[in-house]
């Protein structure tokens, strides 16, 4: 839902070592639901060694290393295990939201897969929480077309739909008595569903083979129990970052 700093590592066929590395300046909310915006500066990396990929796990916005265990023309199925980048939300900030409690840094896994035909690509990722921090379960589904108007110029955009489990929901969404007598907020309890529906915008400069700026947009718009909860003060959302690259 939020922005992500790494570049997805994208696949090669031979078994080289390719890079990127550069830096960003991305805002993307500080919490899914809030009106406020956290903009900062963020790293862009990625690696790629044959099946192996080092940098954002698929659907996840998080550093992972993920490896293809099947890849054939178009289609690739891969396992994934990274962490969340710093905690979701934190409990220190003074707002009626932090003392909700805090969400604290996890370990992810993810199931992940593709399919690319052409100028469209399709995937799909299952992001759960392996390290016991009650984070849950989420699915994430896009399609994305990318077409290139202009010689250096690469532009990409789709739709995306995530899913959660009722974990996730209530942990990011839900009011407990406890929560609700420390915090104010009504008691809520969040349910499976659908958790957000989102359009992704990519731009792409090529200045040389090496170098290339780029720029993302996401939009989204939260969805059932997530949308109702009493804790979301901003249903939509935009994340958006511009960056640097250089590619090795």
């Amino acid at each position: 839902m939020t922005a992500s700093p790494l570049v997805l590592a994208q696949p090669v066929e031979n078994d080289a070592w390719h890079f990127n590395v550069g830096m960003g300046v991305f805002a993307q909310p500080k919490y899914p639901g809030s009106n406020e915006t956290r903009t900062g500066a963020m790293p862009v990396f990625n690696a790629t060694k044959g099946r192996l990929q080092i940098g954002a796990m698929p659907g996840a916005g998080a550093l992972g290393v993920n490896y293809n265990v099947f890849q054939d023309g178009p289609w690739r199925f891969g396992l994934g295990l990274g962490t969340s980048l710093g905690n979701p939300r934190n409990a220190n900030e003074g707002t009626a939201l932090s003392s909700l409690g805090e969400i604290k840094q996890t370990a992810l896994g993810s199931l992940s897969g593709s399919y690319s035909e052409g100028s469209v690509s399709a995937s799909a990722s299952v992001v759960g929480d392996i390290g016991g921090h009650q984070q849950g379960t989420r699915v994430l589904l896009d399609v994305m077309f990318k077409t290139k108007p202009l010689e250096k110029w690469v532009l990409s955009a789709g739709p995306g739909l995530t899913l959660m489990d009722s974990q996730y929901a209530q942990t990011y969404y839900g009011v407990s008595s406890a929560q609700s007598a420390s915090s104010g907020y009504s008691t809520y309890k969040a349910s499976a569903g659908i958790n957000a529906l989102r359009l992704g915008v990519n731009a792409n400069y090529e200045i040389s083979r090496e170098w290339s700026l780029g720029a993302r947009f996401s939009f989204s718009k939260l969805q059932g129990d997530a949308a109702n909860s009493p804790t979301v003060e901003k249903g939509t959302q935009a994340s958006y970052g511009l960056f640097a690259n250089y590619r090795f």
